[in-house]
């Protein structure tokens, strides 16, 4: 889901929550946005590509430019 997506989704109430996580094949972070559903959406760029964020400040910023007011950050140990 890309920004424009995103910001769409979150205005009508579709997403109801922001999700950091550690990526999966890279050294940073993936935004996951929740829909009122249950799915997940990984935040994307305009062309789809998965966006990576190597800072924890930036991704959750990000978020909260989307409209959430707080962002869940799960790191599993």
């Amino acid at each position: 889901m890309d920004r424009d997506e995103a910001l769409e989704a979150c205005g009508h109430g579709r997403l109801t929550e922001a999700l950091v996580m550690p990526a999966d094949d890279a050294n940073g972070w993936v935004l996951i946005l929740v829909d009122e559903r249950g799915g997940h959406h990984v935040f994307t760029d305009h062309t789809g590509t998965e966006k990576l964020y190597h800072d924890l400040d930036q991704a959750t910023a990000v978020a909260r430019a989307l409209g959430f007011g707080s962002v869940r950050v799960e790191e599993p140990f």
